[in-house]
């Protein structure tokens, strides 16, 4: 039993020093340095979430906080623009193609409405063009479709 908590300790005083240096280098001036820090600190934490996954007896500790501290704002030369241009762009593609399947779907719901119209089934019209415009909030279509079932 021994042998096994020197094994742990000796695991957790490496897994210490090997954070230390990260949060080191992501202090660092040089932009190369901290980039390197950052990508393995993303990589450490994900073995973390692999190996909390594969050790399902492990207890975690849920501590709420009611007023955490306030972080110090950093500087604009310290944020690192291509990773935040890299970030904006991301996020940018994949609202595009949220809005595009939305918009496929805004479209299959006013078709609907628009049968639901032709067979003088005015309720069901208004609700398909209802459901379409939660889907896509600024077509237009289906906000004057909607008003002409009232």
């Amino acid at each position: 039993m021994d042998a096994d908590r020197e094994k742990d300790l000796q695991k957790f005083l490496k897994n210490v020093d090997e954070i230390s240096n990260l949060i080191q280098e992501m202090n660092s001036d040089d932009p190369v340095v901290q980039q390197k820090a950052v990508l393995e600190t993303e990589k450490r934490l994900l073995l973390m979430e692999e190996d909390q996954e594969e050790d399902e007896c492990r207890t975690t500790l849920n501590k709420t906080m009611i007023s955490p501290p306030q972080t110090a704002m950093k500087s604009a030369e310290e944020i690192n623009s291509e990773a935040f241009l890299a970030s904006v762009e991301k996020d940018a593609k994949e609202r595009a193609k949220r809005r595009r399947e939305n918009k496929v779907l805004a479209d299959a719901l006013k078709e609907k409405g628009n049968e639901a119209f032709a067979e003088g089934n005015y309720e069901t019209a208004i609700l398909r063009y209802s459901e379409g415009l939660e889907k896509l909030k600024d077509m237009k279509v289906l906000y004057t479709n909607r008003a002409q079932q009232w």
